[in-house]
């Protein structure tokens, strides 16, 4: 991209994976304007866990296994220069991971994964029996058959995570706006503007990073962005007691955050585009987390939070340049990997803007490819889910 267009590209969203992109941009000496209508991080990726694992999860190992792999390196990168860039802590750390089977069918599903986990360098992964588990976390109810134990899986706070990418950004030459967008303005093929009920902005290019929201860009585009909003809850207990390594089980976790608090849940919820925490949810997710660890009942509810992910029926991220519009890029659609995924969207999302191409493989993910739920309905029993 030429000097003189180095202000005119604009990113559709304020979330994680927009402002990974402005990010990436801004090291390209790239700077763009992000069009937020709320806040930074203002939905699913200042409420969502934070959890980094790249070894388990839809479309792992294939088609995204190397993606995703990549992405845990590029979050490592990121641990390491945004606190020096901006003062921001991120609270990114390594932990290990337990990931329980309470059935022969879940220890089954885990085994088969385990020879290509084991397989990735820099990675300790090993089956344990049910006693072995027991051993490292006896808190855990009895009945476990056995788990996987991975040394180490990543975490870190989204919303600190996102806010020092945007500061990072501005300082580079980045703005965030506030507005709502109408659309946008298409001469032939060739974008010219984005369209806000403010008035329009003239670009070059678009990145839409949406997230829950990128299917209204579907009429703007003329192709089908098929995301939907899935509601996840998430408990906040303060319980006594030592810390709660990163422990998932069927679709529930349980960690111990660095403000000493055992996040726990979560719950899986088509309810359109409400982001109220409910109290059936709050149910749903103590009960999954009391059958695992009854200790929790003594846990006092300090925060009750909800967000929508973006998820596609397929499970995996749209990832790509629009057919017959080169100059938008889609970049959205992460579900429950959206956080660990934000970083490798992030970067490819920043070169096909910059280059018009990326050396990562993203053939699996593009705009407008036919989409089956058949992988998302596999994905229901997934024990690797995050």
């Amino acid at each position: 991209m030429s000097e003189s267009s180095a202000t005119e590209v604009v990113i559709l969203g304020g979330g994680i994976v927009g402002c990974t992109t402005a990010y990436y941009l801004a090291r390209e000496g790239i700077s763009a304007t992000i069009i937020e209508r709320d806040t930074v991080a203002g939905h699913s990726s200042g409420f969502a866990l934070g959890s980094l694992n790249p070894l388990g999860g839809v479309g792992i190992p294939d088609p995204i296994g190397q993606l995703s792999l990549e992405s845990f390196r590029l979050h490592a990168e990121l641990a390491k220069a945004l606190p020096d860039e901006t003062g921001v802590d991120t609270e990114y750390g390594l932990e290990t991971g337990i990931t329980v089977a309470y059935s022969e069918a879940e220890a089954a599903a885990m085994q088969e994964r385990l020879p290509w986990q084991q397989a990735q360098e820099g990675f300790r992964v090993e089956w344990k029996s049910g006693e072995d588990i027991l051993m490292l976390e006896p808190r855990l109810a009895p009945g476990v058959v056995g788990g996987v134990v991975t040394q180490h899986v990543g975490m870190l706070d989204p919303y600190r995570h996102t806010l020092a990418l945007l500061q990072a950004s501005e300082r580079a030459g980045a703005v965030m706006r506030h507005g709502t967008v109408l659309g946008l303005g298409f001469d032939g093929d060739r974008l010219q503007s984005v369209r806000l009920s403010s008035g329009d902005i003239p670009c070059e290019r678009v990145v839409v990073a949406m997230g829950a929201w990128t299917i209204h860009a579907s009429d703007w585009l003329g192709i089908e962005l098929p995301v939907r909003p899935l509601r996840g809850q998430i408990l906040w207990l303060q319980v006594d007691g030592p810390p709660i390594s990163h422990l998932s089980w069927g679709a529930s976790y349980a960690v111990t955050k660095p403000d000493d608090l055992v996040w726990v849940g979560t719950t899986e919820e088509d309810a359109g585009y409400d982001e109220a925490p409910t109290a059936q949810g709050r149910q749903t997710i103590m009960e999954s987390v009391l059958r695992a660890l009854p200790y929790l009942a003594d846990g006092r509810v300090v925060q009750h939070t909800a967000c929508l992910r973006p998820v596609t029926a397929d499970g995996l991220p749209i990832l790509g340049q629009v057919p017959g519009r080169p100059d938008v890029v889609v970049a959205t659609g992460g579900g429950r990997k959206g956080i660990h995924l934000s970083a490798v969207m992030g970067r490819i999302a920043a070169d096909l803007v910059a280059n018009r191409q990326t050396q990562y493989d993203i053939s699996a993910l593009k705009p407008g490819r036919a989409i089956s739920d058949s992988a998302a309905r596999a994905s229901e029993s997934d024990p690797f889910r995050f």
